[in-house]
C-alpha cells in the first residue's frame, strides 16, 4: 500500500511539473528568431517551444562541440560549419539566440557526457523542419519536411576530419583554435583519428549506390543496421539502407493510431517512447549491450529527461495554413467545388483532421502494396530484413516478456528489443516520459506483416513536398496525371515553392540534387487514383487541397 502511495505521489508531481503556464502562440508573419527574415505561420507553438524544438538534444553525440566550433572544410580554411556550407547541405541557417548560442543551423544540438565534455549532435528538427520560399519571402514550417542531404553530410563531415589530420598546417590551426598546448596535441590527434573511423565506420555501413539527395532518408535501413551491426558487433548482418523515404511532415504524426510510412508503428501505450528511443540510438548514439545484468537494461546515451518533452511538444503542433498574405488568396468557389471531389475520390484514404481539436484522434488508411502500386522496396526491405540474434539471442524480445530470440530473427524485433532496454535501464525516466507523454489515440493492432502504405491526412499538404512516400512526385498537378505522364527526372533542394502546381520548383540550382526516378528505390509509379479526373476537377482539386 505504502509502495502505491509513493507510486501515486511520483505520478503526480510529475504530470504537475509538466504542466506550466503555456506562452502565447506565434501568429502569422512573425519574425523567425535567429532566422534572417523567414517568417513563421502559426501552428500552435510560442517562441521558447520552438527553439526548444529546434535545439533540444535526446542525447545525440556526433563530435565534440568545441570541435564542430573550429573545424575546416576539408578543401580549404573555411570552416565547416560556415552558412553557405550548412545551406548547401539543406540546413536552415540560423543566428545565434538564448536556446542556440552558438549560431547553429535549425536541428543541432549539444549534451554533456559524463566527463563534463560538451557534444554536438542531431536532434529532429534537422530532418523534420521545413522552409518554402516564394518571390524573396522565406516561409518556415515547423515540423515540415527538412531538405537535408544527409549522407554528403556525414561524408564531408569525415572528410574534414581526415584533412584535419592529414594537412600538418590544418592541423595546427585546429589544436591552435582548441588551445591546445604541445603536450596536449598527440592526445588529440588520436581522439580526432579515432571519431573519424568510428565515422567512417558507420558511413561505410550505411553505404549505397543510388544517393538519397536532398530531402530523403533510408532511416529503417540506418536504424536496422545501428542494432544488429553496430551495437550487435555482427558485420554480416549489414544490409544496404537503399530505400530512401521523404522526412515525413510531424504535424497530426502524434494523433495517428499509426505512424511510419508503412504504418508498421502503433502509436498507442508505449508507442511514442519506444519509437523515441530508437530514434535517439541511431541518431549517433550508443547502445552497450555487453553491460547487462539480470534485467537491468541496457546502457545508452538516450536523454529520457528531455524525450516526453519532445513528444507533448509535437502533439500541440498544428499544421500550417496556406499564407494567402505571401502566396495569394484562395478562390472561394472553386476551393468548394473543390471540396466536393476530396469528398467523393480522396476522403475514403486522406482522412480530414481538424487542426483545431487538440484531442483530435485519427486514423490512418493501410492501402495493401499492390493496390496503392508506389514503388515496393521500403515495404519490401522492411518484412524481409532478417538478422542474426548475436548477444540477444535467449533474450526475451520485449526484455520482461514475449518469446525469446532463436538464432535469427526479424531486425525490427531486435530494434524493439534494444529500444526497451535502453528504457530499463532507466525505469522511473521512462515512467516519467510514459506518463508526460501520453495522449489517447485510436489503438492500433501490431501487424507482423505490414504489406502496405499508409495514407495519412492532407493537412499542409501544400507545403509537403515532394509527394509519394519516397519523394519521386514533385507537385501535386503531377501526382494527378497518369504514373506513365509524369515527369522523369527533376531537381530537389531549392525550397523554391510552385504555388501554381503545388509543389517543388524542379528547375535546377546551384546546390540541387537530381532525382531519377528510373533508379532503384525512386519509381514515381503507382496512386492513379485522381488521374481520371477533368482537368477542371482537377484544378478545383488542387484549390481545395492548398487550404488544407
Amino acid at each position: 500500500m505504502r509502495g502505491w502511495r509513493v507510486s501515486a505521489i511520483f505520478v503526480a508531481a510529475v504530470v504537475l511539473a509538466a504542466c506550466g503556464k503555456p506562452e502565447p502562440p506565434i501568429e502569422n508573419g512573425a519574425a523567425v528568431a535567429g532566422g534572417g527574415g523567414a517568417i513563421n505561420l502559426a501552428q500552435g507553438w510560442g517562441p521558447d517551444v520552438q527553439q526548444r524544438a529546434w535545439f533540444m538534444s535526446f542525447g545525440s553525440r556526433l563530435i565534440p562541440l568545441a570541435w564542430l566550433r573550429v573545424l575546416e572544410q576539408s578543401g580549404g580554411t573555411q570552416r565547416f560549419m560556415a552558412d553557405a556550407h550548412m545551406d548547401a547541405l539543406g540546413f536552415l541557417v540560423q543566428a545565434p539566440t538564448n536556446a542556440n548560442p552558438d549560431g547553429f543551423p535549425v536541428g543541432f544540438t549539444r549534451t554533456r557526457d559524463a566527463q563534463g565534455r560538451d557534444w554536438a549532435g542531431l536532434g529532429c528538427a534537422a530532418c523534420h523542419t521545413g522552409e518554402v520560399r516564394y518571390q524573396g519571402h522565406r516561409i518556415r514550417l515547423d515540423g515540415g519536411a527538412g531538405m537535408l542531404d544527409f549522407d554528403t553530410f556525414e561524408g564531408e563531415l569525415i572528410a574534414s576530419l581526415r584533412a584535419t589530420l592529414g594537412d600538418a598546417a590544418k592541423f595546427e590551426r585546429f589544436a591552435g583554435a582548441l588551445r591546445a598546448g604541445a603536450e596536449q596535441r598527440q592526445t588529440l590527434r588520436a581522439d580526432v583519428s579515432s571519431l573519424a573511423d568510428q565515422l567512417d565506420a558507420r558511413h561505410r555501413m550505411n553505404q549505397v549506390d543510388v544517393p538519397y539527395g536532398h530531402g530523403r532518408l533510408d532511416a529503417f535501413g540506418q536504424i536496422f543496421n545501428a542494432v544488429a551491426v553496430q551495437f550487435l558487433g555482427l558485420p554480416e548482418n549489414r544490409r544496404a539502407p537503399d530505400a530512401p523515404v521523404s522526412y515525413p511532415v510531424l504535424w497530426d504524426a502524434p494523433h495517428l493510431d499509426v505512424v511510419q510510412w508503412n504504418g508498421s508503428a502503433p502509436n498507442a501505450g508505449p508507442g511514442p517512447l519506444l519509437q523515441n528511443v530508437t530514434t535517439a540510438l541511431a541518431v549517433y548514439g550508443f547502445l552497450d549491450i555487453a553491460e547487462h545484468k539480470g534485467l537491468d537494461g541496457y546502457p545508452s546515451n538516450v536523454d529520457f529527461t528531455n524525450l516526453a518533452r519532445i513528444q507533448d511538444d509535437l502533439y500541440a503542433l498544428q499544421s500550417p495554413q496556406w499564407p494567402a498574405a505571401v502566396l495569394g488568396a484562395l478562390d472561394a468557389e472553386r476551393t468548394a467545388r473543390g471540396a466536393r471531389v476530396y469528398a467523393r475520390d480522396c476522403v475514403s484514404c486522406h482522412a480530414l483532421s481538424d487542426r483545431n481539436d487538440p484531442k483530435r484522434e485519427l486514423k490512418a488508411a493501410l492501402t495493401p502494396l499492390d493496390q496503392v502500386g508506389t514503388d515496393p522496396r521500403m515495404v519490401e526491405n522492411f518484412l524481409a530484413s532478417k538478422s542474426n540474434s548475436g548477444a540477444f539471442e535467449g533474450r526475451k524480445e520485449g526484455v520482461l516478456i514475449g518469446e525469446v530470440f532463436g538464432a535469427q530473427a526479424q531486425t525490427a524485433d531486435l530494434v524493439v528489443h534494444a529500444a526497451a532496454g535502453a528504457a530499463l535501464r532507466h525505469p522511473l525516466a521512462a515512467i516519467r516520459d510514459a506518463v508526460v507523454g501520453y495522449h489517447k489515440v485510436i489503438k492500433a493492432a501490431i501487424d507482423a506483416h505490414p504489406n502496405y502504405y499508409k495514407a495519412r491526412p492532407l493537412s499542409g499538404v501544400w507545403a509537403s513536398a515532394p509527394y509519394l512516400h519516397n519523394g519521386s512526385v514533385p507537385t501535386l498537378a503531377e501526382l494527378l496525371k497518369a504514373p506513365d505522364e509524369r515527369v522523369k527526372q527533376f531537381y530537389v533542394g531549392s525550397r523554391e515553392l510552385d504555388a501554381q502546381n503545388v509543389g517543388v520548383a524542379v528547375a535546377v540550382s546551384e546546390h540541387a540534387s537530381l532525382f531519377d526516378t528510373t533508379l532503384p528505390g525512386n519509381s514515381n509509379a503507382g496512386h492513379a487514383y485522381g488521374t481520371q479526373l477533368s482537368a477542371a476537377e482537377k484544378q478545383d482539386l488542387l484549390e481545395y487541397l492548398k487550404s488544407r
